[in-house]
């Protein structure tokens, strides 16, 4: 949950995961600070597939030009005209939105079996399935900004709008109210119009049209009982989005120059990493960076990158100490020692990796963030006198994380060195997995790879 969550904020906010066995150690708002000032807000855990990078700007494209439209054809019917007053309002947008997208999701549905397209990573696909095989109550389309027109839960958020607003809004295309008219947009739409209708035989362009006009048709006429049967959407409508959307690689093979002249993340820190992960398959987010710090970079991009690496040491270490304490209903803190020294650590390890990044905190990155305090609270805990002090002392930081969250801690350390775990246990690694200098956190290095395999344009 707290992955999903991650980005429709712009920043990660953990009370909004009730799962209370997700990061209690809380370093996700700490790393995931490091990785998107290398991504620039452009790729995290939930936006990361190029086709729902353009399916978003795609459905936009088309609200927006709804939006501008003044011709008699895109006039409101009157009972929209009565809910939402303006085209121009932003639950009048909303409702385009989603009702695009589950067109799109119906349509794929309904082409699932052609050759080339694949429904693998396409949100609301599950729930649409059920509601595709419900003979009794057949598909329809409701335009609404509501739930009662919304096929995944919680639709303009998790859906492709919700989580692909913060990339497109942080590149230029509108603002947090959808607002597409402001001049500094402008540019960004121009190149937007030549990638989905500057070339007129083109999949896209196809689809565009039909859309357009199949979304003016809907909003501009009554619909019979407010619901439109999918049956009733036209075929050649559904295999146009079907073939223009067939899968990642498929729109990558269109859209891979355009996206990399808006995200910029072929250039500097995301630069160097795109480079080495288009000629190397399957890196590690500890060697894809390694391999980018080899790069010519300029100072403050090389500097992204080296950040990076010296702070996952530390974070990774924390975790790993935690996971020792929690490992084990009942235990002392020197049998956290033995285990901590089975794995290679001793008293001075937290202390030594932690210098490298004493001053972390107070980059602009994170300067007065959340994670910014937490990770003072963890430099704090590391550099305790003694290796019992920082296990104390990581239980006190520990319960702190929990408590923001309005959650309880998982265990405590009494005066006399008795470690009691009041959750359930977790899972102890071995410790050739988990050598020092390892890496725990991805920094969304993985999510940038799927993003960088669907721009190549053909599967690996």
């Amino acid at each position: 949950m707290a992955h999903l969550l991650e980005k429709v904020l712009t920043q990660y906010d953990d009370t909004l995961s009730s799962d209370s066995y997700i990061d209690p150690v809380g370093t996700l708002i700490i790393w995931s600070a490091f990785g998107r000032q290398v991504f620039r807000n452009r790729i995290n855990s939930i936006s990361n597939d190029v086709r729902n990078f353009t399916l978003n700007l795609f459905n936009h494209y088309l609200v927006k030009k709804l939006v501008e439209d003044d011709g008699d054809g895109a006039r409101l019917s009157h009972a929209l005209a009565r809910r939402y007053q303006s085209k121009d309002s932003l639950n009048f947008k909303q409702a385009c939105l989603l009702f695009l997208e589950n067109v799109f999701v119906f349509s794929i549905l309904r082409h699932e079996k052609s050759q080339d397209v694949e429904s693998t990573g396409i949100l609301g696909i599950s729930n649409a399935r059920r509601l595709w095989g419900n003979e009794d109550r057949p598909p329809a389309l409701i335009f609404t900004h509501e739930s009662a027109g919304q096929i995944l839960v919680r639709q303009l958020g998790l859906g492709v709008s919700g989580r692909y607003k913060t990339p497109l809004m942080e590149m230029g295309f509108f603002d947090g109210n959808y607002h597409y008219h402001k001049p500094a947009f402008q540019s960004r739409w121009a190149d937007a119009e030549r990638l989905i209708i500057g070339q007129p035989k083109s999949l896209l362009s196809k689809v565009a049209r039909k859309a357009y006009d199949f979304l003016k048709e809907c909003v501009s006429q009554p619909i019979q009982g407010g619901k439109l049967p999918f049956a009733d959407v036209p075929a050649d409508l559904t295999r146009a989005y079907a073939r223009a959307f067939a899968s990642p690689q498929a729109v990558g093979s269109y859209a891979k120059d355009f996206w990399l002249l808006q995200t910029e993340l072929n250039q500097g820190a995301a630069g160097a990493i795109f480079d080495v992960l288009e000629k190397t398959d399957d890196l590690s987010p500890q060697g894809a960076i390694e391999q980018a710090l080899s790069y010519d970079l300029a100072p403050e991009e090389k500097a992204k990158l080296e950040h990076i690496v010296h702070l996952e040491p530390f974070l990774a270490d924390c975790s790993l100490l935690f996971t020792l304490m929690a490992s084990r209903r009942t235990q002392s803190t020197a049998d956290v020692a033995n285990a901590w020294a089975n794995f290679g650590r001793d008293a001075t390890r937290l202390p030594g990796v932690s210098s490298a990044v004493s001053d972390y905190a107070d980059l602009p990155a994170i300067k007065g963030t959340e994670g910014a305090k937490r990770l003072k609270q963890l430099l704090k805990a590391a550099n305790a006198n003694s290796l019992d002090d920082q296990i104390r002392e990581m239980a006190n930081y520990h319960g702190s994380v929990m408590q923001s969250r309005g959650q309880v801690s998982w265990l405590n350390v009494s005066s006399g060195g008795a470690i009691n775990v009041h959750a359930r246990t977790v899972f102890l690694p071995e410790p050739d997995s988990r050598a020092p200098g390892s890496w725990l956190n991805s920094y969304y290095l993985p999510q940038f790879s799927s993003f960088v395999n669907g721009l190549r344009g053909a599967v690996v």
